[in-house]
């Protein structure tokens, strides 16, 4: 059987997920659940399989897998999502998942591209973190303009309007905003970096790193629970990371998928 869950029926998964290694489907259930749909599929007995979930409001599709058992089937509740959503035949979907999740799944998706491996990254060490930089501020509202256009410059997908609503860092010259950062997830559970990104006429001048530490050391005053992800063959921000006291917690792939 596969059916929409039900809001309790969430609050138990909640209690039992671990964050790190369910990353995506954690802030599925928490930060992005009032944007969010959950399907599950159960055997005849009643027992939950997994889960699919979809976010609604990027600019892509963008679903979370929970497989819970082996005889999970994707596809099929997929297939049922895409009936109930109106979800178009034809366009790309992806989610991210963990190395383990990936053996249970890829049997069953035809994936439009090899997976992107994914590395999920804690802040560990605070002693790593330089002293701050004064030519980092935090943008106030009169930027959101200028935010946009920069993401949209990046080709940032993951950025959503509402995340303005937490805090961004960035550095100007000239009255131009040169390097950018923010966050995906700002709580006191946990904080999750994210749309970061430096001009290409400045790049390798420093500006990244300065915007990075600047977002780690606020994130780290508000929980200890500081994350962000990056692609794995990105070598050199995985050892700029590394330099500011980040440690791989958790491997993953980024998959596509056709609907």
């Amino acid at each position: 059987m596969i059916r929409k869950l039900l809001a309790e029926e969430l609050g138990r998964l909640l209690e039992t997920i671990n964050r790190e290694q369910h990353f995506l489907y954690y802030s599925y259930l928490t930060f992005r659940k009032n944007q969010t749909v959950h399907y599950g599929q159960f055997s005849e007995c009643g027992e939950l399989l997994g889960v699919t979930a979809f976010l609604k409001g990027l600019s892509f599709y963008a679903f979370s897998v929970y497989p819970l058992q082996t005889s999970f089937r994707f596809r099929s509740v997929l297939t049922r999502m895409k009936r109930d959503l109106e979800l178009p035949d034809g366009e790309i979907g992806s989610f991210i998942v963990n190395e383990d999740e990936w053996e249970v799944l890829n049997a069953e998706i035809d994936v439009m591209k090899p997976p992107a491996g994914i590395l999920l990254m804690k802040h560990r060490h605070l002693e790593d973190l330089p002293l701050g930089d004064d030519e980092v501020f935090r943008l106030d509202p009169s930027y959101f303009d200028m935010i946009e256009s920069k993401m949209a410059e990046f080709h940032s997908m993951a950025f959503a309007r509402e995340e303005l609503h937490n805090p961004f860092y960035g550095v100007v010259q000239d009255q131009e905003l040169i390097a950018v950062g923010g966050y995906h997830i700002y709580s006191d559970d946990y904080v999750e970096l994210g749309n970061i990104g430096t001009d290409a006429a400045w790049r390798r001048q420093g500006y990244g790193k300065k915007v990075c530490a600047e977002l780690t050391r606020k994130g780290r005053a508000t929980t200890p629970h500081v994350y962000l992800n990056v692609l794995e063959d990105n070598l050199s921000a995985v050892r700029l990371y590394q330099s500011l006291g980040y440690v791989t917690v958790c491997k993953q792939y980024i998959v596509e998928f056709g609907l």
